[in-house]
C-alpha cells in the first residue's frame, strides 16, 4: 500500500480546535498517506490564515487547496460589507473554491431566516460563477430545496457530508454535482449513507473528515483530522465491492477531476 494515495474534501484545519499541535497532526497525516486536502476557511481571518500557512507548507508532501465561504447561519447577520470581503477573497488566486455554503434548517426554524439562507446561498453560488470557481455545498435538514436552487442556479460543485438518500443522490449526480461522505458512513446505523456510497456513479464520489467533527469509527467521539481518512475510504471500499487500493485510486482520479472543473 506504500503508493495509496487519500483525499479530504473537507478540513477546517485553521480553526482553534488544531492550533495547539497542527505540526503533529500533519506527520501523523502524512503517516497515513493522506496528501490532497481542501482546507475550509468561513471567516476572513482564517482565509487569510491558511493563505500563509499553504505557502508554509509547498514542497512538504501535502497539496493544500482552500475554500472560503459564508456559512449559512449568518445570512441573517451578514453586512454588504462582509459581502464585498468575501468576494474580495474568493477571488484570490490562492482560493480553490466557494465553500461550505448551502442551507441549514436544522437549528433555524425562522421561515424569514431560512429564505435569508437561501438568498444567500444562491448569491454565493452567483460569485463563484462570477470567479469560475467550484463550490462546496452544505445541506442539513434542507435538501429539497438545496436540489431545487442547485437544479436552477447551475454550477460546478460538491454536496458535502451527504445525508440524504440513495435516490437523491443520484439525482444530483445527474446534474454534475459529487458526493463526499464522510466519518458518518462508518457509523453502525448509516443505511442512508453506506447506500449511497454502494448505488451512485463511482466517478462522482469523493472522501472527507469534516474535521474536527464527525471522526469515523473506531475513534469516533474524539477529535477528528485528516489521518483518520483510511478509516472512510476503507469503508467506502467495501461498499463498493472493490479494494481499498482501489477505491483509493478511484477518488484521486475523482479529486483530480473535480478540481479541474469536470
Amino acid at each position: 500500500m506504500e503508493n495509496i494515495h487519500y483525499v479530504d474534501s473537507h478540513a477546517h484545519l485553521m480553526g482553534e480546535e488544531f492550533q495547539n499541535d497542527l505540526d503533529t497532526v500533519l506527520e501523523k497525516t502524512k503517516a497515513h498517506r493522506v496528501d490532497r486536502i481542501m482546507i475550509i476557511t468561513l471567516k476572513e481571518e482564517e482565509a487569510r490564515r491558511a493563505k500563509a500557512f499553504v505557502q508554509s507548507q509547498e514542497g512538504k508532501g501535502i497539496d493544500f487547496r482552500i475554500a472560503t465561504a459564508i456559512f449559512p447561519d449568518e445570512a441573517g447577520t451578514y453586512t454588504e460589507d462582509d459581502y464585498e470581503r468575501f468576494e474580495a477573497m474568493a477571488g484570490d488566486p490562492m482560493i480553490t473554491a466557494v465553500g461550505e455554503i448551502g442551507i441549514d434548517y436544522h437549528w433555524e426554524k425562522d421561515p424569514v431566516i431560512q429564505e435569508k439562507q437561501r438568498q444567500l446561498f444562491i448569491r454565493q453560488i452567483e460569485t463563484a460563477k462570477k470567479l469560475n470557481k467550484p463550490i462546496l455545498v452544505h445541506s442539513r435538514d434542507a435538501i429539497q430545496d438545496t436540489f431545487d436552487i442547485l437544479r436552477e442556479h447551475k454550477v460546478h460543485g460538491l454536496i458535502h457530508c451527504y445525508s440524504g438518500t440513495k435516490e437523491m443522490a443520484r439525482e444530483f449526480v445527474k446534474q454534475g454535482y459529487y458526493i463526499a461522505l464522510g466519518g458518518a458512513v462508518t457509523f453502525k446505523n448509516s443505511r442512508h449513507a453506506k447506500e449511497v456510497a454502494a448505488d451512485i456513479d463511482v466517478n462522482y464520489l469523493l472522501s472527507e473528515t469534516d474535521c474536527p467533527y464527525m471522526a469515523p469509527e473506531p475513534v469516533r467521539g474524539t477529535r477528528n483530522d485528516p489521518s483518520n481518512i483510511p478509516y472512510i475510504v476503507d469503508v467506502l471500499a467495501k461498499c463498493r465491492g472493490i479494494t481499498v487500493e482501489e477505491m483509493a485510486a478511484q477518488i484521486d482520479v475523482n479529486w483530480t477531476r473535480f478540481l479541474e472543473g469536470k
